[in-house]
């Protein structure tokens, strides 16, 4: 053992050739200091004590450790060995500042704490408040439970043992689902039941809408209206978030009420009420032979403009039509009515009914007015009609100079031409006022059966199976379709007077036949015809 420790000092042991021959010469290390390298050049290793020679063997040694790294290896391992035993025993329990849901659950293990929170399951009530609703779901309602070895692994899993030195410090705080099962169909049932109490006497809600504003003279838009009805569907979905997370209490607000599907920001709704603006702009002035009898503005274009629940506008077409041959022509067509007008002898009448006047054409009027309405384009329409008289005049005279007055009361007939002069005058026997065959009176006009040698065939009022009579007519001047007519009676001695009040006709005005031939060689078809008391 000494010849060993001589040898490290540089000498050459004895004895060993193989060790002398290919012993290395000393080396000097650089970190040497200058008189370490001059004793090793000269052999003064024996001189030295052996103190020193060990004390200088670390610095001529490759892969030593110094003293410090020790210590610091040691250290590690030492507080590695902490750290892991900390995850071993925090994999077992909760380590300590540790809470579940809210409560201290510090050294406690997950199963246990999974087992406290689990059998609060079974005493689990949510009462649900609010808009009009009291609705109290129990944990039997609706077969209510929890998987404990579910919670216990969502506790274990959110404790994370290996963040423990970091979690220990600044808490450990976890919250977890208690993930209960249940009936949904139950849970629906109940909802539904609770929502549909509070709706039988709620409010709907009501869209935003357009409507017609009659002061201003345009389409506005109405806001919406929230209503108290309860959303059956929002209201579930609360109740079930609120048992998901283990609420025990739920105040409902006013997102579980029915919303509006439309409101007043609605860009559509914008759109229609821009739309249906550009119709009620479009003004009708309506004329008759150029004069104004007529306008339709917005007040009336408005009842005709529809919008649709998906608030398209539309323009009500069959409503403008129902207007023009309606409410129009009752206002403007002059058949049948009343007219008031002073004879040509002075004699002032008021006589109503007939077939002649002006007759509104509301189909193509309607068709008129819904392409310009459409277009937004306000226009004069001339007013077309189905028939026409001499001149437009509501409520008096509409005919021209030329007709045959017809006067019951005087059992009189008088014609006058184009200048109003009286070209021809007979009296005459009228229908049978007595037997209820009286002349209808009215403004007609010669019809175009008119005719020579015409056979009058009576109806068979006594039941006996023949005609009543069958006479006949040299001169036939019909004005009531073919049946009531101007016509000569061969079989009358006389004329005038009260004779038609007992013996008079079947309706037909019974003329002289001398008087009869000239007016038929005066009169043409579409002559006026006016017959009044």
């Amino acid at each position: 053992m000494q010849d060993d420790k001589d040898n490290r000092q540089g000498d050459a042991p004895e004895g060993d050739p193989a060790k002398t021959v290919l012993a290395p010469k000393p080396i000097v290390p650089t970190h040497l200091s200058h008189d370490a390298s001059v004793g090793a050049h000269h052999h003064d290793g024996p001189s030295r004590s052996r103190k020193q020679s060990r004390g200088d063997r670390p610095h001529s040694r490759k892969g030593g450790i110094p003293k410090g790294a020790k210590v610091a290896l040691v250290c590690a391992g030492v507080v590695g060995g902490v750290y892991l035993g900390g995850v071993v025993a925090w994999s077992r329990v909760l380590m300590p500042n540790t809470t579940v849901n809210g409560e201290d659950a510090s050294l406690k293990t997950a199963q246990s704490v999974a087992e406290e929170k689990a059998s609060t399951v079974s005493n689990y009530s949510l009462a649900v408040s609010g808009e009009g609703l009291s609705l109290t779901v129990g944990a039997s309602d609706i077969d209510y439970a929890s998987g404990t070895e579910t919670i216990a692994q969502a506790i274990q899993s959110a404790s994370n043992a290996w963040l423990w030195p970091v979690k220990v410090a600044r808490g450990n705080n976890i919250t977890v689902s208690l993930s209960p099962s249940y009936d949904k169909d139950k849970l629906t049932a109940l909802v539904k039941a609770a929502v549909d109490k509070v709706n039988a006497s709620a409010t709907a809600p009501t869209n935003a809408t357009i409507a017609y504003d009659s002061s201003s003279k345009t389409y506005a838009i109405t806001a919406e209206q929230q209503g108290t009805a309860l959303d059956e569907s929002a209201v579930e979905k609360a109740v079930e978030a609120a048992i998901d997370s283990g609420q025990t209490t739920l105040e409902l607000g006013s997102d579980s009420l029915q919303q509006p599907t439309v409101t007043k920001d609605d860009e559509n709704l914008k759109t229609a009420a821009s739309t249906a603006n550009s119709y009620l702009a479009a003004t009708q002035t309506l004329t008759v032979n150029g004069s104004t009898a007529a306008t339709v503005d917005a007040d009336t274009i408005s009842k005709w403009v529809s919008v649709g629940d998906d608030l398209s506008v539309s323009l009500d077409t069959n409503a403008i039509t129902t207007w023009a041959t309606g409410d129009l022509s009752k206002q403007y067509d002059t058949v049948g009515t009343s007219r008031t007008y002073t004879t040509p002898y002075g004699k002032q009448v008021t006589v109503s009914g007939g077939t002649y006047g002006w007759v509104l054409d509301g189909s193509s009027l309607a068709q008129s007015l819904a392409a310009n309405i459409q277009a937004g384009k306000a226009a004069s329409v001339e007013i077309p009609w189905k028939t026409t008289a001499a001149t437009y005049n509501p409520g008096g005279a509409d005919w021209g100079s030329r007709y045959i007055d017809c006067d019951l009361s005087e059992q009189h007939v008088r014609m006058y031409d184009e200048s109003g002069n009286l070209i021809w005058e007979s009296d005459c026997v009228s229908g049978n006022t007595s037997k209820g065959h009286g002349t209808p009176e009215g403004v007609y006009t010669i019809d175009s059966y008119m005719g020579t040698n015409q056979t009058l065939i009576g109806e068979d009022e006594n039941g006996d199976g023949e005609p009543d009579y069958k006479s006949q007519v040299s001169y036939w001047m019909p004005f009531v379709g073919n049946m009531v007519a101007f016509h000569d009676a061969s079989w009358r001695s006389s004329f005038g007077g009260t004779i038609y009040q007992t013996d008079g006709s079947h309706g037909c005005v019974n003329l002289p036949s001398d008087a009869a031939k000239t007016l038929y060689s005066l009169v043409k078809v579409g002559d006026v015809v006016v017959v009044h008391s």
